[in-house]
C-alpha cells in the first residue's frame, strides 16, 4: 500500500508541476501585462513578506517525524497527544504573529523607502487581505505533516493540483471581468484555506484522530521542541536565503528590480517543485529502515535510486535553462526581464547537486540530526543577506542573486555534503559517480548542440524555440537512454508509458 501511495503520489505530484509550468508560462506574461510590473512586484512581495513570520516553527515537520514513529510502533494515544498540544501550540503562536503584523502596518513606508507613495498604499490594502487569510491557514499547517505520516500522498497531491487549477482558473476569471491585484490576493488566500480545511476533514474521518485541545504532557512538549527548533532555525534560514532578497531589493532598488528577481524565482520554484514532488514521500519507508536496523550502504541504496531519477528531471531541466533560458525568458515575459536570465542561473545551478539528496535531507529527521543542517542554512542566509544588502544597490537584482549563489555554494553543497559523508556516515563519492558523473555527460553534450545551433539559427519565435527545445530534449533523453540509464530506469519509464497508453 505504501509503495503504491508513494509511486501515484509521485505522478499526481508531477501532473500537478506540468499544469503549474504550462499555466505559468501562458498566464504569468498575460497576468503582468494585465496589472502592470509594478503592481506584479508588490503581488510577489506580499507573499514573500508575510512568509517571514508566518513560520511553522518546525512543527509541521516535527509532527510529521513523531507521528510516523509513533505508527510504526502503533501507539495511537501518544499520536492524539501529540496533536493536542501541537493545536494549542499553534493558536498561541497565531496570536503572537496577529500582534506583530498590526504593529508593521504602521511602519511600511518607513521599510519600503524605494516606494511611491501609491504603490505603499496599494501594499497596505494587499498586505491586510493576505494576512488575514495567512492568519487563518497558519494553525491548519500541521495537517500535510500529519498526511504525510499517514501515507495518505494521493489525497494530499491531489488536493495541491486542485488548488493550483482553482487559483489560476479564478484569477483568469476575476482580470476578465475587471478585477485587478486585490482579487489575485483574496482568491489566493481564499483557496489555500479552503483546502486546508478539507485536508483536515478528510484526515479526522478516515484516521479517526482525536484532538484534544485540554491534554498537555510537559515531557512530550519537551521532546517535540528539542526537535522542532533546529527544523524552525532552518525555516529561518531558508527565508533569508531567497525570500528576503525582493525586501531587500523592495528597500534599495525599487519594484521594477523584485519583478526581474521574482521572474527568476519563478523558474528556481518550477526547478524546486520538481525535485520536491518526492518530498516526505519517503519519511515514513525510512523511518521504517532504521527502526529495522538496516545500515547506511542500503540508505545509501535507495539515497542513488531516488537520487537518479530526479537527477533525470532535474539535469534536463537545468541544462535547459542553461542552454534556452534566454530567448525564453525574452520571448515569455519581454525585453525589460532579460537579467532574470544571469539571475536563474545564480539561484538555480547549485540546486543540480542539492535537489537530488532528498533521502539524505529525510535520513537527517528521521535520526534526528538536523542541527547540522540548521547551522549550515544560518551561515548561508547570513552571508546571502550580507551580500545581497552590499550588491544591490549597485547591481539590482543580479547582485541579489550572487548573495544567494555565494550562500548555496559553500554551505549547501560543499559544507552539507562533507556532514551527509562524515556524520550521517552516507557513501556521497559513490552517490555522486552513480548519479551526476554517469548522468551528467548527455547533458553538457545537449546543451553545446544547442549553443552551436543558435549562432546559425536565430531563435527569436516561439516556433524556433520549439525547435530547438525539442531537439535539445531529444538529444539528451537519446543520450540518457543509450549511456546513462540501467534496465531498472528504462524499465520503469516503460511501465509508466505502457500505463498512460492503457
Amino acid at each position: 500500500m505504501s509503495d503504491r501511495q508513494i509511486k501515484t503520489g509521485a505522478i499526481i505530484s508531477y501532473g500537478a508541476i506540468f499544469f503549474n509550468i504550462v499555466a505559468g508560462l501562458v498566464y504569468t506574461p498575460w497576468m503582468v501585462r494585465q496589472i502592470g510590473v509594478s503592481d506584479y512586484g508588490l503581488y510577489t512581495l506580499s507573499s514573500v513578506f508575510l512568509s517571514y513570520f508566518l513560520i511553522d516553527f518546525g512543527l509541521a515537520q516535527s509532527i510529521a517525524r513523531f507521528i510516523a514513529k509513533y505508527r510504526a510502533e502503533n501507539d495511537q494515544k501518544r499520536i492524539n497527544n501529540l496533536l493536542g498540544i501541537t493545536t494549542r501550540i499553534y493558536l498561541l503562536i497565531d496570536g503572537a504573529i496577529l500582534l506583530i503584523l498590526i504593529v508593521l502596518f504602521f511602519f511600511l513606508s518607513q521599510i519600503f523607502g524605494e516606494f511611491t507613495p501609491l504603490e505603499i498604499e496599494r501594499f497596505k490594502i494587499v498586505y491586510l487581505i493576505a494576512g488575514f487569510f495567512s492568519l487563518l491557514s497558519f494553525p491548519l499547517t500541521p495537517v500535510n505533516g500529519a498526511m504525510i505520516a499517514y501515507e495518505r500522498f494521493v489525497v494530499l497531491k491531489m488536493t495541491d493540483l486542485i488548488q493550483k487549477v482553482l487559483i489560476i482558473g479564478l484569477m483568469v476569471i476575476a482580470l476578465l471581468y475587471g478585477y485587478g491585484l486585490f482579487a489575485l490576493i483574496f482568491i489566493n488566500g481564499l483557496v489555500g484555506f479552503a483546502l486546508k480545511v478539507y485536508n483536515l476533514i478528510y484526515l479526522r474521518r478516515k484516521e479517526r484522530i482525536r484532538i484534544s485541545l485540554k491534554y498537555f504532557d510537559r515531557s512530550l512538549a519537551k521532546e517535540l521542541f528539542s526537535f522542532s527548533v533546529w527544523v524552525f532555525l532552518i525555516g529561518i534560514a531558508q527565508r533569508f536565503k531567497l525570500n528576503i532578497i525582493p525586501t531587500i531589493l523592495g528597500a534599495l532598488s525599487g519594484t521594477k528590480e523584485i519583478a526581474i528577481f521574482s521572474v527568476a524565482m519563478i523558474l528556481e520554484g518550477y526547478t524546486f517543485t520538481f525535485a520536491q514532488a518526492l518530498n516526505g514521500l519517503f519519511l515514513p519507508k525510512v523511518t521504517r529502515m532504521i527502526s529495522a536496523g538496516e545500515n547506511r550502504r542500503e540508505i545509501t541504496d535507495l539515497m542513488i535510486r531516488v537520487g537518479r531519477i530526479q537527477f533525470l528531471i532535474i539535469g534536463l531541466l537545468i541544462s535547459g535553462i542553461m542552454a534556452l533560458g534566454k530567448p525564453f525568458i525574452q520571448l515569455w515575459m519581454g525585453e525589460i526581464f532579460k537579467d532574470s536570465y544571469v539571475v536563474a542561473l545564480l539561484i538555480i545551478v547549485p540546486g543540480v547537486i542539492t535537489l537530488t539528496q532528498e533521502i539524505a535531507s529525510t535520513l537527517m529527521y528521521v535520526v534526528n540530526e538536523i542541527k547540522y543542517r540548521a547551522i549550515l542554512y544560518l551561515f548561508a542566509s547570513g552571508l546571502s543577506v550580507a551580500l545581497g544588502i552590499w550588491l544591490a544597490p549597485k547591481y539590482g537584482a543580479i547582485g541579489g542573486g550572487i548573495g544567494v549563489a555565494a550562500g548555496l555554494i559553500i554551505f549547501h553543497v560543499v559544507a552539507m555534503n562533507l556532514v551527509y559523508s562524515k556524520i550521517m556516515k552516507l557513501d556521497i563519492k559513490r552517490f555522486l559517480y552513480s548519479v551526476h558523473f554517469k548522468m551528467f555527460i548527455p547533458f553538457v553534450l545537449a546543451g553545446l548542440a544547442t549553443y552551436a545551433i543558435q549562432n546559425f539559427y536565430a531563435v527569436d519565435n516561439w516556433v524556433s524555440f520549439l525547435a530547438v527545445s525539442s531537439l535539445f530534449s531529444f538529444l539528451a533523453i537519446l543520450g540518457l537512454w543509450i549511456f546513462s540509464l540501467n534496465t531498472y530506469e528504462k524499465n520503469l519509464i516503460l511501465s509508466l508509458v505502457r500505463r498512460n497508453k492503457r
